[in-house]
């Protein structure tokens, strides 16, 4: 018992050497005591400074956190649905680029014209002229109906004038041949109704092979005007996925007819076609872009047996259109009709490229 008690006392006097409290030192109880006491204190600053933080932090919502989740699992999910979406939209956006082009054509001016009679003289020519709105297309016999139309509103054949362009004929603000009227593209239709109208038009297959036939084809010893302008044009409208070149061995640009078709066929399949030059332009995206055809007072092919005598009763005033002689028809100034054969691919192709055009204007090709 000594010993340990020496030992003991030898600890408490160590301890106590390396504090500066030998009451501590005294008897063991003592310092359990106050060390439980110390504890205590301590216990209870904590509780005193911890509880307060505690209450003013934000208490975990289970419903919240469900929602949370929830909304995550909506985010993943939306998010393998855009996934997909792009996958299926990929034709969309094809289309959307498809109409940015056609919004584009929409954009281009019309190709109809407003006509009135000149305001700065008058003669007895003009005094017979009335306001009219015209439109024909390229390809269509339009050389053919402005002769006509100069003919009337000038009272001399467009022939006398021995004229020699540019600007050709087809230019309605030429002063130098058109005198006696004011025109002006008929960008604003809102005195359509209150004026006659006339429009040429031409079944739709003939006109694209007379298309082809004076602009692209190979078909021909010498260069046809426009080729080296034409063809290219056709060309980079199809686009860098058409497999389709220019022959060039006979020193200019050119397209054989099968060839020629098919591009056309990759231009309207990508929706393209109102971005086509005049002459190749589909009818229903000309004179009829902005009115339909039912609204115009007038609407025939150049061999119609009263075009001529129609085209009088629109921009004059005392014209009878019910006459159906032989003056009422219109002279022919394409008279290049030679015959092509078409391969089956070709007239499907044909067939397709104006269906639009067809149903449109099917019951005035007849008339």
């Amino acid at each position: 018992m000594g010993a340990l008690g020496q030992r003991r006392v030898g600890d408490n006097i160590s301890v106590t050497a390396n504090t500066t409290a030998p009451i501590l030192g005294g008897r063991r109880s003592s310092g359990s005591t106050i060390s439980k006491l110390v504890l205590l204190a301590i216990g209870t600053l904590v509780m005193i400074v911890a509880v307060p933080m505690l209450y003013n932090m934000p208490t975990p919502d289970l419903q919240t956190s469900s929602a949370q989740k929830q909304k995550n699992d909506v985010t993943v999910k939306k998010d393998t649905n855009d996934d997909a979406a792009s996958e299926f939209e990929s034709p969309k956006r094809k289309e959307g680029e498809a109409k940015t082009n056609q919004e584009a054509a929409d954009a281009e001016p019309s190709i109809a014209w407003e006509i009135m009679p000149a305001a700065d003289h008058m003669d007895a020519t003009i005094a017979e002229l009335k306001p009219a709105t015209l439109c024909t297309c390229a390809t269509c016999g339009s050389t053919s109906l402005w002769r006509e139309l100069f003919a009337i509103v000038e009272g001399k054949s467009f022939k006398s004038m021995n004229y020699t362009g540019p600007p050709w004929i087809h230019d309605l603000l030429n002063k130098k041949l058109w005198t006696n009227i004011e025109a002006k593209r008929g960008t604003d239709w809102s005195n359509f109704k209150d004026q006659d109208s006339f429009a040429l038009i031409r079944d739709p297959k003939e006109r694209i092979m007379s298309a082809w036939k004076s602009k692209v084809t190979c078909d021909t010893y010498k260069e046809i005007n426009q080729h080296k302008g034409m063809v290219p044009q056709l060309l980079n409208l199809a686009g860098p996925s058409s497999n389709i070149t220019a022959r060039t061995d006979k020193g200019f640009p050119c397209l054989d007819l099968s060839e020629y078709l098919a591009v056309l066929s990759q231009i309207h399949a990508q929706g393209r076609e109102g971005l086509l030059n005049g002459h190749f332009l589909p009818q229903h995206l000309g004179c009829f872009k902005d009115v339909p055809p039912s609204m115009w007072t007038v609407v025939t092919t150049i061999s119609g047996p009263n075009a001529l005598c129609s085209l009088k009763s629109v921009v004059t005033k005392s014209a009878n259109m019910s006459n159906t002689d032989d003056d009422c028809q219109m002279i022919k100034t394409h008279s290049y009709t030679r015959s092509v054969d078409l391969s089956r691919a070709d007239e499907v192709i044909l067939d397709r490229i104006t269906s639009k055009e067809y149903k449109m204007l099917g019951q005035y090709l007849d008339a």
